[in-house]
This record gives structure tokens, C-alpha cells and sequence, in this order.
């Protein structure tokens, strides 16, 4: 039998090369899962601002309360309430809060202003137009579009 001995096993360099690779390569997933969630988070918040608006403009068309029901829009948030305009104080408002990684960044409807109101009996609005939500921290924007016999679509 010949007298060389092999020795089989990994280097140290070969250790931290595989190591700092799996590092990068996690990083880059918790990254891209990350993104992922915000951009669901973008669609998720313009479909919940869809549902109100629908419930509004519903709530309106079949005349509860007598009354016309509309949303109130801010940056950070927006308002469901009843009656010809939002007044802040009023109980039965409802109020949802944007999460921190979206805004409300352009609102442009008929007649300027930030309220959606739809009329009692018919659920037609004069306050028709668009409505975006945006996140900087994804670069997406959904644009909410309100139709003047109420339709509402994004």
C-alpha cells in the first residue's frame, strides 16, 4: 500500500464563502417578503376603501335613516358618516386608519373637497372623481375611481 494519506473535509474559506452566501441570499428574501406584503397591503386597503364606499353609497340608495351617507378622506384615514356633509364630531362616524406605509395622496373630485356623499333614494353623487392610495416604500398607487350614478371602481 503506497504511504499518502488524503485528509477529506472543507476549508475554513469554503465555510464563511457558503455562509456569507446563504446570508445574502436570506436577506434578499425577508427583503422581497417584505415588499410583497406592502404591496398586498396596497390592494387589501383599496379594496376595504371600495367596501365603504359601496356601503355608503348603498346604505344611501336604500334610504336608511332617511338620510344620504357618504366617506370623508384624509391622508392617514378615511370616515364613513351620515348626512349631507361630514361633520367630525358626529357618533356614528366611522373611522379607519391607514397603516404607516400608505397615504392618500391625490384626491381629486367634482367640486373639489374630500367627501364623498351619495344621495338618499338614488345613491348618485355630485362629488365624482378619483381617489389615490400610495406607498412610497413600493412605488405602487391604486387609483379609486367614483362615477356620478355611483358606480365605483379601481
Amino acid at each position: 500500500m503506497s504511504g499518502i494519506l488524503s485528509k477529506k473535509g472543507f476549508t475554513l474559506i469554503e465555510m464563511v464563502l457558503v455562509l456569507a452566501l446563504m446570508g445574502i441570499l436570506l436577506g434578499m428574501s425577508v427583503m422581497y417578503y417584505q415588499s410583497s406584503q406592502v404591496r398586498a397591503d396596497v390592494d387589501a386597503q383599496s379594496a376595504s376603501i371600495v367596501h365603504y364606499l359601496r356601503l355608503a353609497q348603498s346604505s344611501a340608495a336604500s334610504g336608511l335613516n332617511d338620510k344620504s351617507h357618504g366617506v370623508h378622506f384624509e391622508t392617514a384615514s378615511y370616515t364613513t358618516f351620515e348626512g349631507d356633509s361630514y361633520n367630525q364630531a358626529d357618533p356614528k362616524n366611522f373611522k379607519m386608519n391607514l397603516p404607516e406605509t400608505m397615504t392618500i395622496n391625490a384626491i381629486s373630485l367634482n367640486g373639489s373637497g374630500s367627501d364623498v356623499v351619495f344621495s338618499k333614494i338614488n345613491g348618485e353623487t355630485t362629488n365624482y372623481g378619483t381617489i389615490s392610495l400610495n406607498s412610497v416604500q413600493v412605488n405602487k398607487t391604486k387609483t379609486i375611481t367614483i362615477t356620478s350614478v355611483g358606480t365605483i371602481n379601481y
